[in-house]
């Protein structure tokens, strides 16, 4: 009886490990398919952008060459869908990736028009990899210098 008992336990010990190593297998493809989409992802960054105040409502969102645009204060999903074109793709992808993602949370704002209602508050946030990278809120027409001409692009494309 013993000797049954025993032989039970070593075949369900023996079992149960190589399901472990099966299933460790195919986590690391998993993890190696996915290292691959982080890195064409970290390549070009997903852009949000986002200004309010009482009476504006505006939501950007740059990916895969298409602005996402809402109007409208807690939308639930983008009302227009922009193509942007060839030449200023290249130019927002030259600019993002000018950007230290890293450092982009500690951009000072040149002005501080949004604490009186002299600016719509605006934030921007970059999501590359997985990781939101959100910077401090600015004035809606005056980001900070690192971001000036990235922010003002994606602006001026969305008011085509």
């Amino acid at each position: 009886m013993k000797a049954i008992t025993f032989l039970a336990t070593l075949l369900v010990t023996i079992v149960s490990c190589n399901c472990q190593k099966n299933t460790t297998q195919s986590n690391v493809v998993a993890t190696n398919s996915d290292k691959t989409e982080a890195t064409m992802q970290a390549d070009v960054p997903v852009i949000k952008y986002e200004a309010n105040s009482r009476g504006l409502a505006f939501a950007v969102k740059v990916e895969n060459q298409i602005l996402y645009v809402s109007r409208e204060r807690d939308f639930k999903d983008y009302e227009e869908k922009i193509k942007i074109s060839d030449a200023d793709w290249k130019e927002i992808v030259t600019l993002a990736k000018a950007v230290d993602l890293s450092k982009v949370k500690d951009l000072k704002w040149p002005t501080e028009k949004r604490y009186y209602d002299g600016a719509a508050h605006a934030n921007i946030t970059f999501i590359s990899g997985g990781v939101e990278y959100p910077a401090n809120g600015f004035d809606h027409g005056f980001p900070p210098v690192e971001i000036e001409k990235l922010v003002n692009k994606i602006v001026k494309l969305t008011e085509k």
